[in-house]
């Protein structure tokens, strides 16, 4: 098994200014060159689905925000957010894009791990839109107890990760399994309510060409026919297998 990859190893701050998220030293430099995997420019349709369900209430707490798709959208939608990502050029473009739309968020630049700048607060309602996929199993474990200490009784956490049908090489370096998501999260002090298979929306940048050059360089098994298999939506996005968690703090 390859050794687990953290969030350093990623150069996210980079990446929001237009260059590769991985290093010049790593084979996927170029082919990631100004493309941000996630940016869709508006909410992930995951967020959507909830925010219609009623599963934001209270203090909302958006956990590695990035340009602020979903929380623009939640902002809008009156919830009272806090956004936190550990890119300071992400948190600069997501407070000039709430500026612009007149939305009042407060922006946090933070480690999501530890999240030592939010102690003492008392959220009510967590969203996690793929960050949970980058950590190692024991920043996890960590980020899950951080949750919950910054979290009030009986809130919520909703969580969408890369599921372990996808590639490690494709952004997903520690994927997840159903088995470490819930012991995870049970030992943290959260209870599970909700796990089911669904799907996240890729950039169209992250084209199925992309990808095929992502698999070939890397030399991914099966590869090509991951690729091929994804389904995409009605503009042609590609949709990529991930667990669709809820849970309540206990």
């Amino acid at each position: 098994m390859p050794d687990p990859m953290t969030l350093s190893e990623f150069h996210f701050d980079a990446n929001y200014r237009g260059d590769s998220i991985y290093a010049e030293d790593s084979p996927l430099h170029a082919i990631y060159r100004d493309v941000v995997p996630w940016d869709i420019g508006g909410p992930q349709p995951v967020v959507v689905a909830l925010e219609a369900e009623g599963a934001f209430r209270g203090e909302v707490l958006d956990v590695g925000c990035g340009l602020g798709d979903n929380t623009l959208f939640l902002a809008g939608r009156g919830h009272r957010v806090t956004a936190l990502d550990v890119s300071p050029k992400a948190i600069e473009r997501a407070g000039e894009r709430a500026r612009s739309l007149g939305l009042e968020i407060t922006f946090v630049v933070t480690d999501a791990v530890t999240l030592r700048s939010l102690e003492g607060r008392a959220y009510d309602t967590v969203i996690d839109s793929a960050l949970y996929h980058g950590l190692d199993p024991e920043q996890r474990r960590k980020y899950a107890a951080a949750l919950h200490g910054v979290t009030a009784p009986g809130a919520r956490l909703h969580i969408a990760c890369f599921s372990d049908e996808v590639p490690r090489e494709i952004l997903a370096p520690n994927r997840c399994s159903e088995q470490d998501i819930r012991r995870t999260l049970t030992d943290a002090g959260w209870s599970i309510t909700r796990f089911d298979r669904a799907t996240y929306t890729a950039s169209p940048d992250f084209t199925r060409d992309l990808l095929h050059r992502i698999v070939e360089a890397m030399n991914v098994a099966d590869g090509a026919s991951f690729v091929e298999g994804l389904p995409a939506d009605d503009q042609g996005r590609l949709l990529l297998p991930i667990w669709q968690v809820s849970a309540e703090r206990v």
